[in-house]
Parts: C-alpha cells; structure tokens; sequence
C-alpha cells in the first residue's frame, strides 16, 4: 500500500509539473551566447506538440520580468510560451547600471566589442534556438515591445522579418538606430509578416505631448518602411487603455494570427 501511494504521488506530481512546468522569475542563459532571460509557459504545455513563442521587449526601465508578469497576467488560457530576453537595446543612457541586468564583467565586454545590436541580435537568435529546443516553441515567433522598446522591435523587423510571424510595436520610438544604408532586409517575403502599432488613446498634460512625439515617430517608422518593400501598417488606437505595454491587445492579435 505504502509502494502503491508514493507511487501515485510520484504520479500525480509528475503530471502537474508537465501541465505546468514553470517559474517565471528563474532566469537562464541562451546555450550559445550569454544573453538572459526569462520564460513563461502557459497552462497545459507539454513537450509533444509545438507551441506558439512570444519575445517581450520592455520600456527603457527595462523592467524585464515585471513586463513579463503583465503578460502572464493577460495571457489566460492562450498557448503562447512568453519570452522576457534582457536585451540592452531598449534605450539609451547609463543601462548597464539598471539592477535588472544580472550580466557579469565579461558579458560588458562582450557588448562592447560586437556592440548593442550586434549582441541583442545573435542573443535573440540564441534565445529563439533555446526555445524551440528546450520548450517546443514554433519556427517563428511574435514580437512586442513598448516605448523605448521599440528601437529593439523596428531594428529586428527591418533588418530580420523571417525571424516574426507577428510584430506589434507599442507607442513605439523610432530613432533609425541601427539601420544605415544596406542593413534593411531584402527578403522577399518581408511584405507578407503581419505588423500593427498599438497606442494607447489621447492622455493628459505633458504626457499627452511625450504620445504625439511617438506617434511622430511611428509615421518615420512606416514612411521608411513602405519605402523599402514593407507592407503598410496600421495603427490601433485603444482610447480606454492607459499608456504601456497593451498585453491584452497584442496577445488577443497575435491569438488571430495563431495557425490551428
């Protein structure tokens, strides 16, 4: 009796832990480059079939697992696998001494040698690897990020829309950081990749004046783009949500995207 019982917890543990394998506040390393980073699988993941991946991009507090909850929080019973990468492109100023980046001396140096994107760059690609392999992510991932985020998130359409099967850039800067002449992709299919812009509705004061100045921004985003073979993207106006990342928003869009 006594075999039979611990049999069936060991049982019943093991199955609660392939339903729900998660800790989203453990933070690991891509298996070949030194990127960080986060994830959240979503109820009833298994490793048996393929999943849909989410890559998360925060503000400029690059508040990477906070962003993350959010998301966790609006995802419900959606079957996206949710990706918090600590990437250092999501803007400018001092960020190496942001207490959110767990990166050691010799990570710093690496950065400083290939430089932001150059690191961000193959540390996505890394991530993405990881994903598919420890977890069953699908080929091709969505991507969000907000504010400050979007430099990361414009940078990684334009230069690599094979990578995306969604982008949803969120009251997005644009600066063209990263995207001197010959960088913007070529590939053929860069027209067919599914982007819509997100903002929050008109706010009040001085923060109404920081949103004009990203939606100014955003029109540079699209007019490149359409220059350059993009197909033309929509802005989606929420005028009851707040201003940040929208994770119900995006998360509902992306779920329209998901192929059955």
């Amino acid at each position: 009796m006594r075999r039979m019982f611990g049999g069936m917890l060991l049982l019943l543990v093991g199955t609660a832990l392939t339903a729900r394998p998660q800790s989203w506040n453990r933070v690991r390393t891509a298996l070949r480059h030194p990127m960080q980073y986060c994830v959240a699988l979503p109820a009833g993941w298994c490793p048996t079939r393929s999943w849909p991946v989410v890559v998360l991009i925060p503000d400029a507090a690059r508040d990477f697992q906070g962003n993350l909850n959010a998301f966790v929080k609006a995802r419900g019973d959606r079957p996206f696998i949710l990706v918090a990468p600590f990437v250092v492109t999501s803007g400018g100023g001092s960020y190496r001494d942001n207490p959110n980046f767990q990166y050691e001396v010799a990570v710093w140096h690496e950065v400083d040698r290939v430089g932001d994107f150059g690191f961000d760059d193959a540390g996505l690609e890394a991530v993405l690897e990881d994903v598919r392999a420890r977890y069953a992510g699908q080929d091709k991932a969505f991507l969000t990020g907000w504010e400050a985020g979007g430099h990361t998130v414009w940078a990684q359409l334009f230069h690599h829309p094979e990578r995306w099967a969604g982008v949803a850039p969120v009251s997005p800067n644009f600066a063209g950081r990263w995207l001197g002449a010959g960088s913007w992709s070529q590939a053929p299919g860069r027209a067919l990749v599914p982007v819509r812009v997100f903002f929050c509705g008109p706010l009040q004061g001085p923060a109404n004046l920081a949103r004009a100045a990203l939606l100014q921004q955003t029109h540079e985003a699209l007019q490149q783009a359409a220059a350059r073979g993009f197909a033309p993207i929509p802005i989606q106006v929420l005028p009851l949500q707040p201003h940040g990342p929208q994770a119900e928003a995006v998360l509902a869009w992306f779920q329209s995207l998901v192929k059955p």
